[in-house]
């Protein structure tokens, strides 16, 4: 491997380094509690005791069907309030719940206890 190969290696190592630091888990910081779902027919409304820190800039939700592995986020901007109405599910599934609270530090909490609902 030459020596420009090596250097742009390595700088995308420490990138990759150093993304990791800023997006870990900062155990000072808690995650939400008291999660609940409520479902309808094609929505749920998630809600969640309120995280008190002075670094606090909001929340993510987090959904999936209750028999997948993997959740995606449900909201498209930062949430500011304890609660959440998630639209477009499917009725007669189960799903999970979880949110996560995020920090103006760059540190997020780590995923709540879900909660569960089915939709009608």
């Amino acid at each position: 491997m030459g020596q420009k190969a090596c250097i742009a290696l390595s700088v995308c190592l420490l990138a990759l380094g150093l993304a990791a630091i800023g997006s870990a888990d900062d155990p000072g910081h808690s995650e939400p509690a008291q999660v609940a779902a409520g479902c309808s027919t094609t929505s749920a409304l998630v809600s969640w005791a309120a995280v008190s820190d002075s670094h606090l800039s909001g929340y993510d939700i987090y959904r999936k069907e209750s028999s997948a592995s993997e959740y995606s986020r449900a909201n498209p901007l930062l949430v500011t309030t304890t609660q959440y109405t998630v639209a477009g599910l499917t009725p007669g599934i189960g799903y999970d719940f979880s949110v996560v609270a995020r920090y103006n530090d760059g540190h997020s909490s780590a995923m709540s206890v879900p909660a569960t609902c089915t939709t009608g």
